[in-house]
């Protein structure tokens, strides 16, 4: 009976695999990348990241961030373009908000407004997609201010 489990579970084991392997995108264009992406300007903010795209030339993107005393979320919407003579490269713009709860009592709830503008590559032979931003960011919660940040995503395309 034992030996009937163990192999019942490698052949559960290998199918998944198989599966995920024919599941990820290795050509220049993929629909949806999960990975990490990192913020650098007023301070180091990253996390868990996914862009997810509605059509050829629109995604939505969300990410869970992680801060010095913050946990948040993120959403934008991209617009896509394709820059000519680069495959797998394209330019997009966008916006959406971002909200970070504080983990500390003494610091207050963050509510932002934020642009985007940036570049997107997807490796053509590999499930790998990397985008590099640039955020123009409007605080407007506990007080107003401005910050610039600059992204970087690495992420798994499927």
């Amino acid at each position: 009976m034992k030996k009937v489990t163990i192999v019942a579970v490698a052949m559960i084991c290998l199918l998944t695999l198989s599966q995920t392997a024919s599941s990820q995108s290795t050509g220049s264009t993929y629909r949806t990348a999960l990975g990490a992406k990192v913020y650098f300007g007023n301070g180091t903010l990253g996390g868990i990241n996914i862009k997810h795209f509605l059509k050829s030339n629109s995604a939505l993107e969300g990410s869970l961030l992680f801060d010095r005393g913050y946990v948040g979320i993120e959403g934008l919407y991209d617009w896509h373009g394709d820059i000519a003579g680069a495959t797998g490269l394209k330019w997009y713009v966008g916006g959406g908000g971002m909200l970070l709860f504080p983990t500390k009592d003494y610091l207050d709830t963050w509510f932002a407004l934020r642009g985007t503008l940036g570049l997107d590559y997807k490796f053509t032979g590999a499930p790998i997609n990397v985008s590099f931003d640039v955020n123009p960011t409007f605080q407007l919660a506990p007080d107003t201010d401005f910050h610039f940040w600059g992204g970087f995503a690495f992420r798994f395309a499927f």
